[in-house]
């Protein structure tokens, strides 16, 4: 893979050992070897759980993967579990992790739409593991009060919230099921938060953001920075939208989309101090900065989940999945009946099939985003994601590279 960077600076990159260099270094050619893989029925590293306490939400956020707009996902529905159905989630997490420390995530839908039982399974959960576990949940934050704020923190859970930026962005995306924007309220709870819990804002809050239009960063970023609040209060993550063959994917530019990228960053190079920016281009080339230089032979690991993920999902029906992002026509099994290995064993063997030809030659399957979600695209959708992953890869390279040249890595 090779760059040129605006000040007329050529860097390759070497695939098999990871490498940065400046000087001309052709291997195009150079092929990885993957290993067959062999039949699993036992999951060792699982530690984390992830509850989907109800496929409802009070929400219709214009991306959502529940929304009935995407294939094999299931949309929004009043199905949630029960106390009874929490106890027999809690035996079957028993009886998969034994005497390993546990996360659990309570999931949606939107799980405070359904306090009680919520405040159920973190008391059980308490009872249960004791300083064994740590417990997450995932809130739209519309149904956040006071009261129930310093309950969560009181009973050590972490609150992961989304807001996808200032008044006018968020409440384009998401929006009450009439239509409303959720800004007012979202505001509202991250006020209570740093008034009263200043310290926990920094250690059991996540905000996470989503991005749907590269477009609006910057007018997101400066927003962001000129709110009182919002200015003290550095995104956890920032994502983007997941593809939709039903809306279309069309195949990125590489000049177009560098060009976006650049124009990023010469903003960040005459405004360090806006972090909603700064983190998104932290996010792009964190690998590039954290990759180990090795030199691993022609052999790479297949990066499947299975069988060596550390998470599961689990649904309103007690079907298990890999993790949420999977769709959920691709379930692993039952809480009642336990894991279907052949099942397991056959997802795992299609995704890999997907990959092994495909990936042969890739410069990019080091830090390819294609994972193991990717087992529900045809294979004409995989080469157009394929060809985007790979463009993507090259974009956050020359990010790397320019933003090095110019003394802005830390």
């Amino acid at each position: 893979m090779h760059i040129t960077t605006s000040s007329g600076h050529d860097y390759f990159y070497l695939k098999q050992t990871n490498e940065i260099v400046d000087f001309v270094f052709d291997d195009d050619l150079f092929a990885w070897e993957f290993e067959p893989l062999s039949y699993f029925t036992v999951l060792p590293n699982v530690d984390t759980f992830i509850i989907s306490i109800t496929e409802q939400c009070n929400l219709r956020c214009s991306y959502c993967c529940y929304s009935g707009k995407y294939k094999n996902n299931r949309s929004h529905n009043t199905s949630s579990m029960s106390k009874q159905d929490i106890d027999e989630v809690f035996s079957f997490i028993q009886e998969t992790v034994e005497n390993k420390e546990i996360k659990l995530a309570f999931y949606g839908g939107e799980p405070l739409l359904h306090q009680d039982l919520l405040r159920y399974a973190i008391d059980k959960a308490h009872t249960l593991w004791k300083y064994r576990i740590s417990i997450s949940v995932s809130s739209n934050a519309t149904l956040l009060t006071p009261v129930l704020i310093d309950w969560l923190f009181a009973n050590k859970v972490r609150i992961d919230i989304s807001i996808d930026g200032h008044k006018k962005v968020h409440n384009r995306q998401r929006r009450y099921c009439n239509g409303k924007g959720t800004f007012e309220k979202v505001y509202e709870s991250l006020s209570y938060i740093r008034e009263q819990h200043s310290a926990h804002l920094q250690d059991d809050v996540l905000i996470l953001m989503t991005l749907a239009e590269l477009d609006d960063l910057i007018e997101i970023s400066i927003n962001w920075h000129e709110d009182s609040l919002l200015k003290d209060i550095i995104p956890t993550k920032i994502s983007s939208i997941s593809p939709n063959f039903r809306l279309g994917v069309e195949r990125s530019d590489y000049e177009v989309l560098v060009n976006k990228y650049l124009s990023l960053l010469e903003v960040y190079e005459s405004h360090r101090e806006l972090n909603v920016l700064k983190v998104f281009l932290e996010q792009c080339i964190a690998y590039w900065v954290n990759r180990p230089i090795i030199d691993v032979g022609n052999a790479v690991p297949m990066a499947t989940c299975l069988p060596l993920n550390n998470k599961l999902y689990i649904d309103t029906h007690f079907n298990i999945g890999v993790c949420e992002k999977i769709a959920d026509k691709y379930r692993i099994g039952n809480v009642k009946s336990g894991i279907n290995w052949d099942v397991a064993n056959s997802q795992v063997q299609e995704y890999y099939q997907k990959r092994v030809q495909r990936c042969r030659f890739c410069p990019a399957i080091r830090m390819c985003n294609m994972c193991f979600s990717a087992i529900e695209y045809s294979d004409d959708e995989w080469d157009i994601l394929c060809h985007n992953e790979k463009t993507y890869t090259k974009v956050c390279f020359r990010l790397f590279c320019e933003m090095a040249k110019r003394g802005l890595l830390q």
